[in-house]
């Protein structure tokens, strides 16, 4: 075994169970393409050289890779047991982290497909797993970004993703006194802007991946106020105006084209 690393899988570390990510055997990680292939989108016609076309689709293909694992000793049945009721099983995605040094600011959003164990002279030392991710891409760790709004405010903010689409985060806001509506117009999106009015005195939240905006007590339907111009960021640098006193919390995780 070599080039070992540990890895963390639904909060539950590698080293706990003795094992590392290696290659043994003749097998190991093998190079992966990018997941967000493009799937071009067009009409070829009997009287024109050039296609009609209408876009680019990239995100139809989840990232999908294998993870091979093993130990120094040889598993018995009870090690197939606990390892395989770690790591398969789930109903839902579960996170995936990789302490390898150019993956350490990434996680996967995953579940274990398949399970297979790896023996060598007739005795299992190793595991491979096939990794199937919710998306394309790797993400970033959670942040949260909080900005003191007093009446009209500028804010620079960097949208980290290694992706071309809008990274669109969840934000909230919790207004000043007297205060019942929030502009957040994006000059680097065109002048887009996001607009609610008849704001309740309580915190509001908005899910823009989702499409989602209510507030703290589930109380009042904020879409009546609401232009659905839902806040979305440009790859790089957002310069955001901001009208409304209170304090606006930007929070996420930016996507990164790592491949697998």
């Amino acid at each position: 075994m070599f080039d070992s690393y540990e890895f963390d899988f639904d909060g539950v570390s590698s080293s706990e169970y003795g094992l590392m990510i290696c290659d043994i055997g003749g097998r190991g990680q093998s190079d992966v393409s990018f997941a967000n292939t493009a799937s071009i989108i067009e009409t070829r016609t009997a009287r024109r050289i050039q296609p009609i076309h209408f876009g680019v689709k990239y995100h139809e293909t989840p990232l999908q890779f294998k993870l091979v694992f093993g130990s120094d000793e040889p598993f018995d049945r009870f090690d197939f047991e606990n390892i395989s009721l770690w790591l398969t099983g789930h109903q839902d995605y579960k996170w995936l982290s990789i302490h390898q040094p150019d993956l350490e600011h990434v996680e996967f959003r995953c579940i274990v497909k398949r399970l297979t164990p790896i023996s060598v002279a007739w005795l299992p030392y190793a595991f491979e797993a096939e990794i199937v991710c919710d998306c394309p891409y790797a993400y970033g760790f959670p942040f949260e970004n909080e900005y003191t709004i007093s009446g009209e405010t500028e804010i620079l903010f960097r949208n980290e993703s290694s992706v071309r689409e809008y990274f669109k985060p969840n934000i909230s806001f919790l207004p000043g006194a007297n205060v019942t509506s929030l502009s957040i117009i994006n000059e680097s999106d065109g002048g887009r802007e996001f607009f609610i009015e008849y704001l309740p005195t309580a915190r509001f939240f908005a899910d823009n991946n989702n499409g989602i905006i209510r507030d703290a007590n589930d109380e009042y339907n904020l879409y009546d106020g609401f232009n659905m111009n839902f806040l979305r960021f440009v790859q790089g640098d957002n310069v955001l105006r901001v009208v409304g006193d209170g304090i606006l919390t930007i929070s996420g995780r930016f996507l990164h084209n790592v491949g697998g």
